[in-house]
């Protein structure tokens, strides 16, 4: 919505029971299948790839290194509600990101790689190369999560037999995993400030986020968490935008960390429909120009949003991590803006 109050985005909202379902199961699936299928291809299967040919495990390690399935299979399995396999399926891929994270920490005596050599590896600039997609995507919703759960399933199976490779290796440590895994599992707004920086780096990435949202994300190894679609805004001189959730309070969480406690106020919701500019100033100290317009975008359970705030002054020829640790959380949802760093004394 804008300072006139038409939507910039969004499903409609269950007002009867002020309880957000998913309303476009179709979005979710979809993201987690494309989601699989570039995770599987370039961070699991060609790494696993990458070490076999370099001798840093074996075929033979990772036949002894394999486990057992897990759990139910998918038809023995009963669900509290509709969205139940849906989120099943978003948390195991999400599990399945974070595992590969875990695991790339630099081995013992390892020289660096390339990033070009590990994209030739992987078949990005040569067809024969290239590993071969699964398929997904066909059939009902119901055979098409059942079928991605079992690929899952097989994925979360090569990720562990190929830690516990490297473990017997002694190519990576039990202390390293656990510290990678921790790190990883701390929730903050550092993945957006990271991919805030990223766009602020690069134009051509900040278009794909534009345009593309989640699959521009995936670029930087963020895990996804349990949404269809990623909105971005862009503030600019012209443009201030701002989040909100106007029924529930959904938010980005893997993205953006926890929201702040006003973002959970009817007040906030109440005001910043009907007065964005008004609440802005009142809420936030932002007095903007007259001649910027005010937007503001309604985050659901199938899209939600982040902003791109503005680059401050003073920042040229910073790099990437320092550009992200200006990156205030407030700021990634456009009730902030980021002031120059303070010169140094």
């Amino acid at each position: 919505m804008d300072d006139h109050g038409a939507s910039a985005a969004g499903e409609p909202l269950d007002s009867a029971t002020g309880h957000v379902h998913i309303h476009d199961p179709e979005a979710h699936v979809t993201a987690v299948e494309t989601d699989f299928e570039y995770f599987r291809r370039k961070r699991l299967e060609s790494r696993v790839l990458h070490f076999l040919r370099r001798g840093i495990i074996t075929f033979a390690d990772l036949l002894r290194a394999d486990a057992e399935r897990e759990g139910p299979a998918w038809g023995e399995r009963v669900w509290p509600d509709a969205d139940a396999p849906i989120r099943h399926v978003e948390d195991e891929l999400d599990r399945l990101v974070r595992g590969i994270a875990a695991v790339t920490v630099p081995h013992a005596g390892a020289a660096p790689v390339a990033i070009d050599e590990t994209r030739k590896e992987r078949g990005d600039y040569d067809e024969f190369f290239r590993i071969a997609t699964r398929g997904l995507g066909q059939g009902t919703l119901t055979e098409r999560l059942a079928a991605v759960d079992a690929e899952l399933t097989d994925a979360h199976r090569l990720l562990a037999a190929f830690t516990n490779a490297l473990l017997a290796r002694g190519r990576v440590t039990e202390e390293q995993i656990r510290q990678r895994r921790e790190q990883l599992e701390t929730v903050s707004h550092h993945n957006g400030a990271r991919i805030v920086a990223r766009a602020w780096l690069d134009p051509e990435f900040k278009q794909r986020l534009l345009t593309t949202g989640r699959a521009a994300v995936r670029e930087l190894d963020i895990p996804p968490g349990k949404l269809g679609r990623l909105g971005v805004a862009e503030n600019t001189d012209e443009v201030h935008n701002i989040v909100v959730c106007t029924l529930c309070s959904c938010y980005p969480h893997d993205l953006l960390g926890n929201p702040a406690w006003w973002y959970r106020t009817d007040e906030y919701k109440q005001r910043i429909v009907a007065q964005p500019r008004e609440t802005i100033r009142d809420m936030f100290g932002l007095e903007l120009p007259d001649h910027v317009k005010v937007r503001v975008h309604d985050s659901t359970s199938d899209v939600r949003w982040m902003v791109i705030p503005q680059r401050p002054s003073g920042t040229e020829g910073m790099d990437e991590d320092t550009l992200a640790s200006l990156v205030t959380s407030d700021s990634l949802v456009g009730a902030a803006v980021i002031e120059p760093p303070r010169p140094q004394a």
